[in-house]
């Protein structure tokens, strides 16, 4: 029997523990994407899945919510259980498989110039809490801590604007760059549900993007609101 894990905190990962996942690397298609790519994993597995595992988050507000509701539903419907685990530890564990030693800096994308993360000792006990901040920021907090680190999140720009911001601030760091199509992936997802449990629920850091662009009902239905279109435009 196989356990099927689900990513959708930024790209969307789906596989059978074990095997090479599936990934799409977009953010904004993880509706139209995850049953198909969940139907092929299980195909794989011969259709036979004992449980299933989702990463909760911390990571943008709708790939959340289609990850979760996706792997509730489904287990559901297969009667097997479903289990979560956060990103940040996830992303520790994968960090130390890769050879870190030192603590870590976890990262995830938040988009508005901004990124999740979380700082990990050595042993990969918690030494903050789950926080949203600029690149600046997240510098200041690893410089606190008078030591080298390891910087680890998936591949892009906010990555690289991480990365010059720890250099500015003379931060000795290490990066590592994890690949969301990977069978180890899978397995640093599957030991953050192993070891810290979570319920099912999405780790949300701020409300949604959008934003209504019309005043509600009973006051000027059709007004525009002003400083809702100016930033759905930005």
């Amino acid at each position: 029997m196989a356990t099927l894990l689900i990513d959708t905190t930024y790209f969307l990962t789906v596989g059978i523990l074990g095997r090479k996942p599936f990934c799409e690397e977009s953010s904004t298609d993880h509706v139209e994407k995850i049953a198909p790519l969940a139907a092929r994993a299980m195909e794989e597995a011969g259709g036979k899945v004992e449980k299933i595992e989702v990463m909760a988050g911390p990571g943008p507000f709708t790939g959340l919510r289609a990850g979760l509701a996706f792997a509730t539903g489904l287990s559901l419907s297969l009667a097997v259980p479903l289990s979560a685990g956060g990103l940040l530890f996830a992303e520790d564990a994968w960090a130390r498989s890769e050879g870190a030693k030192v603590p870590v800096v976890a990262v995830n994308n938040a988009r508005r110039r901004q990124a999740y993360f979380q700082i990990f000792s050595e042993r990969g006990e918690d030494l903050s809490s789950i926080d949203i901040a600029s690149p600046d920021k997240i510098a200041q907090s690893a410089l606190a801590l008078g030591r080298p680190v390891a910087l680890a999140g998936l591949a892009g720009d906010y990555f690289d604007k991480i990365s010059c911001a720890f250099s500015e601030a003379k931060v000795p760091f290490t990066p590592f760059l994890r690949p969301a199509g990977s069978a180890r992936w899978l397995e640093s997802m599957h030991e953050s549900v192993k070891e810290r449990p979570l319920p099912p629920r999405p780790i949300y850091l701020r409300d949604a993007d959008a934003v209504p662009l019309f005043a509600p009902q009973g006051e000027h239905p059709q007004e525009i609101l002003a400083k809702n279109l100016l930033w759905s435009l930005n």
